[in-house]
């Protein structure tokens, strides 16, 4: 139980008033029963103080008391045996058999037992003026857990955008504060997926567009006569090509909207894809491979690729002798550069657009942003540490 709940405080509210009320409730029981007694015994305190001042007899004491509709009991013995003693006073005894009350007379010569034939009741009017509140604060109750209803529809339409559903509708037709909140996020929810929609078609167009004039460049490249230069040229169009399909599959992941697709593939194959990622002319002279095992991973080849690119690459880029090493530790791969030490924690380049524009090598600052989104969907993470001159990178298998 979520203790923190609105609905669990309300509840708790509601239980605690409950078992106030039921002791309100037993207590103006309690004192009615005792206010009906007392009417009772002093009653029966007058009727005895009459019998002891005129000193009647037996006979006459019956007498008396059969006009105040008290009657003599034949069989005394059985319904005292069976009976309660409520209370007593000088001369008298009152017991309780069920609902009937009776009174013993006693004297120094006799006692005598009588039945009470009137009928004695509670009053109820204040029993009936809790019931009222009782069943007011009741419906009270459930008119505001049913007034709440809505903030768990809204809890799930939250939940549902909060994994990149923009298809959600939370929009309410009701007047109250909940329905305002709930309407106000309906509109900003709408206006989000517009811009997201207006932003994956501007980037998707661009990129559709771009991918034209690189087909014809690495065309075009494929006649020139010097080798060096189509080489070089193809190269370029090639790389500009592994852009543009990296710019696109980083568009899904920011977006929510790429399907992951996980196998087992060896750790070599990963590698080897993410250097051929890079397009690099001689990688061997800038990347350092050791102690990598032939071991299985299961990851999505071309996304977890992508992650061990941009760690190479920021690796080549900041460090100060232009080159990385990978190698495996137990269930960690570790990416190491020689450079300077990270100015601020981890986490704060797992934000966009973090980098600072003083550095000559600065970039959009979205490296270790899309290293750190890639890793989440795997559930994996990365870790940093900064040992004898180097920056090592690790991602947890």
């Amino acid at each position: 139980m979520n203790f923190n709940s609105l609905f669990t405080k309300i509840v708790f509210v509601f239980i605690i008033s409950i078992v106030l009320f039921l002791a309100v409730f037993i207590s103006y029981y309690s004192y009615q029963k005792n206010l009906l007694l007392k009417q009772i015994r002093d009653n029966y305190v007058e009727v005895t103080k009459y019998i002891h001042e005129n000193r009647l007899s037996p006979q006459e004491i019956e007498s008396y008391l059969n006009k105040l509709n008290f009657k003599a009991e034949i069989n005394p013995q059985e319904i005292i045996y069976n009976s309660v003693n409520v209370s007593s006073g000088p001369g008298f005894d009152i017991i309780k058999n069920e609902d009937n009350f009776y009174m013993i007379i006693v004297t120094p010569d006799f006692r005598i037992l009588f039945k009470d034939s009137r009928t004695y009741s509670l009053e109820y009017l204040g029993f009936w003026i809790l019931g009222i509140v009782f069943i007011i604060f009741t419906l009270s109750f459930l008119w505001i857990i049913q007034s709440l209803k809505p903030l768990k529809n809204l809890k799930m339409q939250i939940q549902n955008f909060s994994k990149g559903n923009l298809e959600i509708d939370c929009k309410s037709n009701k007047k109250d504060e909940i329905a305002d909140v709930a309407n106000e996020f309906d509109s900003a929810v709408k206006k989000i997926a517009l811009l997201l929609n207006s932003r994956q078609l501007f980037l998707r167009t661009v990129m559709h567009e771009l991918k034209t004039p690189i087909a014809k460049g690495r065309i075009v490249s494929e006649l020139i006569d010097d080798n060096k230069q189509k080489d070089r040229m193809i190269n370029i169009f090639d790389k500009l090509n592994f852009l543009i399909n990296d710019f696109s599959k980083i568009e899904q992941i920011v977006s929510k909207n790429y399907k992951i697709n996980k196998f087992p593939i060896s750790i070599n194959k990963v590698l080897e894809k993410s250097i051929d990622m890079m397009m690099l002319e001689k990688p061997q002279n800038k990347i350092e491979i050791e102690n990598i095992l032939d071991s299985m991973i299961k990851v999505d080849l071309d996304l977890f690729s992508l992650a061990i690119k941009n760690l190479l690459d920021n690796g080549i880029k900041y460090s100060s002798d232009k080159k990385v090493k990978i190698t495996l530790n137990k269930d960690e791969i570790l990416i190491i550069s020689k450079g300077d030490k990270l100015h601020k924690p981890i986490e704060e380049y797992f934000k966009p657009y973090h980098n600072d524009t003083s550095n000559k090598n600065h970039g959009m600052g979205l490296g270790l942003y899309i290293v750190s989104e890639i890793l989440s969907i795997h559930n994996m993470e990365l870790r940093y540490e900064y040992l004898e001159d180097m920056n090592i990178f690790k991602i947890n298998l």
